[in-house]
This record gives C-alpha cells, sequence and structure tokens, in this order.
C-alpha cells in the first residue's frame, strides 16, 4: 500500500479568533464524529532517550524527523494506539496499531522483551528504538481538541486548547493529570491537514492567519514547561 503524506500547516493563534473560524467552518466541514459539539480530550505518552533525540530534532528544524507515542481520547483506557508519527519537512505520515493497558503497564515498567516477538511490526520497531538508541517513555501531554472534515481533498482542521504536560510519564493512567501548561493563557493551536490540495473555501476561511504559520511540537512546548 502506498503511504499517503499529508501536508501539514500550524498556527497558533489567539482562542477568540480559533472561536470565530471554529463558527464558520462548522458552517460547510463535518464535525468528528467522535467529539460531537464539545470536543474531547487527547492524552499521549511519548519516547524520547536519554540525549532527547526527539526533542533536540525538533528544535534543531530537522526536516527528516520520527516520534512515537501511545494515545488514548477522554481518558478511556480500554481504547489505546501506539503512534509513529513522520515528518519530511512540511509533510507527514502516521502509522498506528492499537495496543492494551496492560501491555502500555509493561512497557513503563521497563517489561520490553516481549516486544520483540510481536506480530505487530510498529511493536517490533519501537523495540527496536528502546534497545539501540534507549528511547523510554518520556512525558505525557494532554489538551482539549475541536476537531473539523471535509471530504474534498481529505481536508482535516483541529482546534488544540488547553496544552499541558506531565514529566512523569507513570502518570499516564491517572484520572486527573497532575499538568503544567505549555502555552500562554488563551493561545490556541490550529493545524491544518489535506491530501493532494486545499480546497477553496477552506483555504479562503483560514486566509486569514496564514502569516501566523509556525512550526509547532505540542510535545516539545510541554517538554520546555516542565
Amino acid at each position: 500500500m502506498k503511504e499517503t503524506w499529508r501536508a501539514e500547516m500550524k498556527y497558533t493563534i489567539p482562542a477568540a479568533e480559533s472561536r470565530m473560524l471554529s463558527a464558520r467552518l462548522s458552517v460547510f466541514m463535518d464535525r468528528d464524529a467522535n467529539g460531537g459539539e464539545n470536543g474531547y480530550a487527547v492524552r499521549s505518552l511519548y519516547f524520547d532517550n536519554f540525549y532527547n533525540k526527539v526533542l533536540r530534532e525538533k528544535l534543531d528544524g530537522i526536516g527528516i524527523r520520527d516520534k512515537y507515542r501511545i494515545r488514548c481520547y477522554d481518558n478511556d483506557f480500554s481504547f489505546l494506539r501506539l503512534e509513529k508519527k513522520s515528518k519530511k519537512y512540511d509533510r507527514g505520515h502516521k502509522t498506528q496499531c492499537v495496543v492494551t493497558k496492560e501491555e502500555v503497564l509493561r512497557i513503563l515498567d521497563g517489561d520490553i522483551d516481549w516486544m520483540s516477538q510481536d506480530e505487530r511490526p510498529l511493536v517490533r520497531e519501537l523495540f527496536l528504538r528502546m534497545r539501540l538508541e534507549f528511547f523510554r517513555p518520556q512525558n505525557v501531554v494532554e489538551y482539549d481538541r475541536e476537531a473539523f472534515t471535509y471530504g474534498p481533498g481529505n481536508v482535516r482542521i483541529t482546534f488544540d486548547r488547553n496544552i499541558r504536560g506531565c514529566g512523569n510519564p507513570r502518570q499516564f493512567f491517572q484520572k486527573d493529570l497532575p499538568s503544567v501548561p505549555a502555552l500562554n493563557y488563551g493561545l490556541t493551536v490550529m493545524e491544518v491537514k489535506y491530501d493532494e490540495y486545499l480546497p477553496d473555501v477552506v483555504n479562503r476561511t483560514v486566509l486569514t492567519v496564514r502569516k501566523k504559520e509556525q512550526a509547532f511540537s505540542k510535545y516539545a512546548a510541554c517538554r520546555l514547561a516542565e
């Protein structure tokens, strides 16, 4: 199967502006079926090594890089995904597979030998990174997301608010995560993703924030805020 590398643009905008754009987009875009009117909470457990390889690559502006995370939604720990997010300059690609809470707990405890023989390629790949590059669970990132989709161009626009982080990865399964804000109060991260083209109706709607496009990593922001 051919890999799909999607265009990705990020903007840091005031909360009021994000609400205005959300209202405009809701006229012709569909809300994410999993989030409803109020959106949903996203929590991710990120991996890095002793040399902060992932963090340094982001801060140094390395154009081609990977990062691994385990993700859940609305504190529902019955459904967890291991994800590999790959970046190739302004394009992104995601590989993922389902994992269980018991497996994540074993990883948090340093019990990883079972991963080497696992049937899921991504689990085996993470095992190699953990063995050869000393990757370990590093920190937890959490935020509130409002998401929209649009069929033509396979467009997805998200507004991530209240971004916060926790430097203790073992707190991943704690319902009330002790966290530190990663952005100044009132700021929202808007992401625009699409395949081959961005439809004109979407492009014209988000045109007002074009000059605010920037490289932004929620993982890096939370690490620096610790």
